[in-house]
């Protein structure tokens, strides 16, 4: 997962009669650890019989996990490789890190630079269902430290990231990953574990107070698409940047230009969610959208800015016809018991885009 500290804003502009596109991603990261058990609970003890529960995995294999992990991201990071990245990644991480790595080329070098740069998860805690859950995933929760001179130097306090860890057929790779930031990390739910300590699962499609956890991604993709009309999730810093990116679609193209946003499937579509102390749940996953802007006029063209730029072949044209970016998110949220969602930590990134030149229309 690229470091992220530095978020790029999705952006449109219009000039005279040129449309500029720039596009691009945010978020936040960490390695290492610190902490090396998993939350307590007042009810954690032995099971039925007194024989204890076989967890998923030990805490220990769950730790050197993520060390290999940690240290495959920050290699690389630091080469922008695709292939390394898909050693220590899957599923919608990858996506996401593949998209950063294609786009890294247009963005501000400076902040590029600050993303990629070495980090690690300490004060780690281990959420792990029991084996007899079923399940090939355990989730993390952690704190980013940058590494300096090979040491983690001081906790970041500005966010809480939990990590998704999937066994996949080529091993354990991460697969999901978002911050609670600020102030909302007083939002983070305590995790239900059972009488032997270990993580309970949430089932993706089983209601909770009339809201499934697999709901959450057609929840955020809605507020690119409607404007969030009619959402039930609560107000939140994620929702409200949401939002934004619909209210402010059209600003600056004159009449000239037509821009929205349509759901896509999304890239993975896996909801990974633990129940929480209270019965509710915490959520990660992953939706997509696709962001459309077509020239309205013969006198009208849309050029690519130079976040877009590196996702088309070398030499296209720069009067574009349509222009449609190919967005996923990946969000962390929490179902209330009551059935209301909140969406906390949510990040856009361009995966790929699809361009007409003025000249095939």
């Amino acid at each position: 997962m690229v470091n992220r500290k530095h978020r790029v804003a999705l952006a449109a502009g219009l000039a005279a009669t040129c449309l500029v596109l720039t596009a691009g991603c945010g978020g936040s990261s960490s390695d290492e650890t610190s902490d090396t058990s998993t939350e307590k609970s007042g009810d954690a003890g032995k099971g039925k019989g007194g024989k204890k529960a076989a967890p998923l995995l030990t805490v220990a294999e769950a730790n050197k996990i993520v060390d290999t992990y940690q240290a495959l991201n920050n290699e690389a990071n630091a080469k922008l490789s695709p292939a390394l990245i898909a050693k220590a990644e899957a599923g919608a991480m990858l996506a996401f890190d593949k998209g950063y790595f294609t786009q890294a080329s247009g963005l501000d070098q400076k902040n590029v630079k600050a993303n990629l740069a070495g980090f690690v998860y300490v004060n780690r805690a281990f959420y792990i269902p029991p084996a007899a859950a079923n399940t090939d995933w355990f989730m993390v929760r952690a704190q980013g430290a940058e590494l300096k001179d090979g040491k983690p130097g001081a906790p970041w306090t500005t966010g809480t990231r939990f990590i998704v860890f999937k066994h996949t057929a080529d091993g354990w790779r991460a697969v999901n990953s978002q911050d609670f930031s600020g102030d909302e990390q007083k939002k983070i739910p305590e995790i239900a574990l059972d009488a032997d300590g270990l993580a309970r699962v949430a089932e993706p499609t089983a209601k909770i107070g009339g809201t499934a956890p697999a709901d959450l991604a057609d929840l955020v993709a809605d507020l690119y698409v409607t404007g969030g009309a009619d959402t039930p999730l609560a107000r939140t810093k994620a929702r409200e940047n949401a939002i934004s990116a619909y209210n402010n679609r059209l600003n600056g193209l004159d009449g000239h230009a037509y821009n929205d946003y349509k759901k896509a499937a999304p890239r993975v579509g896996t909801t990974y969610a633990l129940r929480t102390k209270d019965g509710g749940a915490l959520v990660l996953n992953d939706s997509a959208v696709d962001e459309t802007s077509l020239a309205k006029d013969l006198t009208s063209y849309i050029t690519l800015g130079k976040r877009l730029k590196p996702f088309v072949k070398k030499g296209a044209s720069d009067h574009m016809y349509q222009v449609v970016n190919h967005e996923m998110q990946m969000e962390v949220g929490v179902i209330a018991p009551s059935g209301t969602p909140t969406v906390y930590g949510l990040e856009q990134q361009t995966t790929s885009v699809d361009a007409t030149p003025m000249s095939t229309v």
